[in-house]
């Protein structure tokens, strides 16, 4: 269990794009932070269906935590999917998904927990 001052400390996700918290009155854990960006996921199918091919497809991110983050999908997806993230300056995380909510028809937006720890962004070429 980490330690109440571990839980303090910025996280290098949260050091991305000179992010700031959004001032929510819901109670988290950790900060929510507006983060819109571009990323390609790759969608496992659900429990019961593994021998179906994974979706490979774009998906907007929307706020971002040290805990996790929401993605803007078209169709609803289940608890049960694993999604592979790739954002475009080279991190990938693990996502599972916490919740599903219908904005409008064929949109959804997908709260989702990060599984593992980010991979390090690639050195930058020179």
């Amino acid at each position: 269990m980490p330690a109440d001052n571990d839980l303090l400390a910025v996280s290098s996700v949260e050091q991305l794009a000179d992010l700031k918290p959004v001032t929510s009155a819901d109670n988290r854990r950790f900060p929510r932070y507006y983060y819109r960006a571009l990323a390609v996921a790759t969608i496992h199918p659900p429990v019961g269906q593994e021998a179906e091919p994974p979706q490979t497809c774009y998906v907007l991110t929307r706020d971002l935590s040290r805990g996790g983050v929401s993605l803007l999908h078209p169709a609803p997806l289940l608890e049960s999917q694993r999604i592979d993230l790739a954002l475009s300056d080279g991190r990938t995380f693990t996502l599972a998904i916490r919740w599903i909510k219908e904005l409008e028809r064929s949109s959804y937006l997908i709260g989702c927990r990060f599984v593992d720890a980010p991979s390090p962004a690639p050195p930058a070429v020179k």
